[in-house]
């Protein structure tokens, strides 16, 4: 038996699942139809793979349009038997293996509530009676949203490692990449010359230091004064490096202690008063650390060749049986 603590490679739930849950079931089993494809004996049917068809037209049309919209959909359609084929051979391992299915089902259950703003039992009851849907409908989808994801990180993502051979050859080889460049952020608060004469832009300077003298806080003041778009973010801008900023402007910045304000600065725009935030100095890469980041890249360029060739298994170990009048839907056709 499979007792471990299993981990999705996606959140339990997500927005496909909601619309496939509320919006898009099968037809009812005692319906007599065309079977589209069979895996290890178990079918897939017509009413099945147009559902699924139907529910991620729906999910591309709200991402594209146009041509790239209609390339999508010929992609979509191309692997969607073989998809779902996948999705059935992994349920089928997940229950020759012993995973503990109603685990997964109630942690995902609980989310969906959650997501949902569902609190009872009651509530959900007559959610799935207002929706036409039954409760094992609700198990069965749960699970096959999930269940696939989980076996791939069982059999597949927590079987990779990564050596400190491997790790140290990725970085020799690709050390300028890990360099650490020069750069610098700031807040800013940006007095403008609209409306205002020399003396008066000068004269509101030297209130606003006044002021952040008595204590008043740097955020309190750009909300206060600063007339750029930025103070809508605190006044923070940046990351910088050297040449970005107008020559007045990065001087003054690079003079500063962290956190420390410089003095009003008379520039194109009017008067700059800026705060040091953060200030990196460029420095050559070092292992350790860039050693999280490596290992990441590594992980995931084994992991893409590892799902390939754990997928390519799957479809030659199964019984797997595609009905002619579907091959457009089957990338292996």
């Amino acid at each position: 038996m499979i007792a471990r603590r299993v981990r999705p490679a996606r959140p339990l739930l997500s927005a496909a699942l909601v619309l496939a849950l509320f919006a898009a079931f099968p037809v009812r089993a005692d319906v007599v139809e065309e079977v589209a494809a069979s895996v290890n004996g178990r079918i897939i049917t017509r009413s099945e793979l147009q559902e699924r068809e139907r529910v991620l037209e729906a999910q591309l049309a709200s991402r594209f349009v146009g041509d790239e919209l209609e390339h999508e959909l010929a992609r979509m359609r191309a692997n969607l038997l073989t998809d779902m084929i996948r999705e059935m051979i992994l349920m089928q391992r997940a229950e020759i293996l012993g995973l503990e299915l109603e685990k997964v089902y109630t942690q995902a259950l609980n989310q969906l509530k959650e997501q949902q703003g569902i609190k009872t039992n009651e509530e959900l009851d007559q959610l799935l009676k207002k929706e036409g849907i039954t409760k094992d409908e609700l198990r069965d989808t749960l699970l096959r949203f999930n269940v696939p994801d989980i076996m791939v990180n069982l059999e597949v993502r927590d079987k990779i490692s990564v050596t400190d051979k491997e790790i140290i050859e990725y970085f020799e080889t690709n050390k300028d990449s890990f360099r650490v460049e020069e750069s610098f952020s700031l807040q800013e608060i940006v007095l403008t010359q609209e409306d205002r004469t020399p003396e008066e832009l000068k004269a509101l300077g030297e209130t606003v230091m006044s002021e952040l003298a008595a204590g008043t806080s740097f955020n309190e003041l750009v909300i206060k004064y600063s007339q750029a778009p930025s103070r809508f973010q605190d006044g923070k801008i940046g990351p910088f490096k050297r040449g970005d900023l107008a020559a007045e402007l990065e001087s003054a910045a690079l003079s500063l202690e962290t956190g420390a304000v410089s003095k009003p600065i008379p520039t194109r725009a009017g008067v700059h008063i800026i705060r040091l935030d953060s200030h990196t100095l460029a420095h050559d890469p070092d292992l350790e650390t860039a050693r999280a980041d490596i290992v990441s890249k590594l992980k995931m360029s084994k992991f893409q060749a590892d799902l390939k060739t754990y997928l390519e298994m799957l479809m030659r170990t199964n019984r797997i049986v595609v009905n002619p009048n579907y091959k457009q839907y089957d990338q292996r056709s």
